[in-house]
């Protein structure tokens, strides 16, 4: 008897035992799952916040190609209503090099001037005096025939050492055949690294032997090379060199008259002011009836 009740006592505790351990495995598988559910809401939270990102990217990398597409519209169409003033001195001058290649210059502003890509394209050119009568200006230029006749500035040419005429100067430095052809062989080791092109590179080192192609894109080595808007002074600077010696060629030598510019900086004032606006008239060129100069030769 005390047997059976002492069995009897041990299968209760071990019924007990694996009820508590049941109940303890329902807990736990419980809680996991809770968890699990927790992690799959949470998972599925993600993902949705993840759709509206990439939702949001879209929109904005399509509204950053559209802005980026009315960004590359041709400079013609943008400025189609541009209007020309008739101020004078204020002038950036660019260098046009698309011009000095044959191609077509590109739009350019020029102070309150706006400059428009081949504005009146198959339009008719007028003379300059008929611009001038049709627009009722009041002018009275300097006559140029297209020619510069002087040198270097005598100054220049003492503090530096140049030669008093082209063909000294060109003999005494070297002589040989002239050529547009560069090479970058012709250029010193040391100019290379500087970025420069190869036509400003090798002019840095002309400026004895041929000092037109030195001073169209250089300065005299005293001064430090001006750009944006020209003062009175340099205008009148400009128009008393041009009665002086001439204008309309040999940029540079013209250049070394006034400190600071640079001949491409005189020669775009010159397309750009002094014949639009009357100050010069030169055979050569032509207007259009937005007022830009045009090259036509004679």
């Amino acid at each position: 008897r005390r047997e059976e009740k002492r069995r009897g006592r041990e299968t209760k505790r071990k019924s007990a035992t694996m009820v508590k351990a049941r109940a303890r495995e329902e807990r736990t598988d419980s809680s996991y799952e809770l968890q699990r559910q927790e992690r799959m809401s949470r998972n599925l939270g993600m993902l949705e916040q993840l759709k509206i990102e990439k939702t949001k990217s879209a929109i904005r990398k399509t509204v950053n190609a559209e802005n980026q597409s009315k960004m590359s519209l041709p400079q013609r169409k943008r400025r189609r209503h541009g209007v020309r003033t008739a101020k004078v001195v204020s002038v950036v001058a660019t260098r046009k090099s698309s011009r000095l290649r044959g191609g077509k210059p590109s739009s350019k502003h020029f102070g309150e001037t706006v400059i428009r890509d081949d504005p009146d394209s198959g339009a008719k050119l007028l003379e300059l005096e008929e611009y001038f009568k049709q627009n009722e200006m009041k002018v009275d230029p300097i006559k140029s025939d297209g020619r510069y006749r002087g040198w270097v500035k005598e100054e220049i040419c003492i503090r530096y050492g140049i030669a008093g005429d082209p063909d000294k100067a060109w003999n005494e430095n070297g002589g040989g055949k002239f050529t547009f052809k560069i090479t970058k062989a012709d250029i010193p080791q040391h100019l290379r690294s500087r970025g420069w092109s190869n036509a400003r590179a090798f002019s840095s080192t002309q400026m004895l032997k041929n000092p037109n192609a030195y001073f169209y894109r250089h300065v005299a080595p005293h001064e430090a090379q001006s750009y944006g808007d020209w003062t009175e002074e340099e205008h009148n600077l400009f128009l008393d060199t041009a009665r002086t010696y001439g204008v309309g060629d040999k940029w540079g030598l013209f250049a070394s008259f006034i400190p600071r510019r640079v001949g491409y900086q005189c020669s775009a004032y010159y397309r750009e002011v002094m014949i639009p606006n009357g100050f010069i008239v030169d055979p050569r060129f032509r207007l259009t009836q937005a007022g830009k100069a045009v090259f036509v030769g004679g």
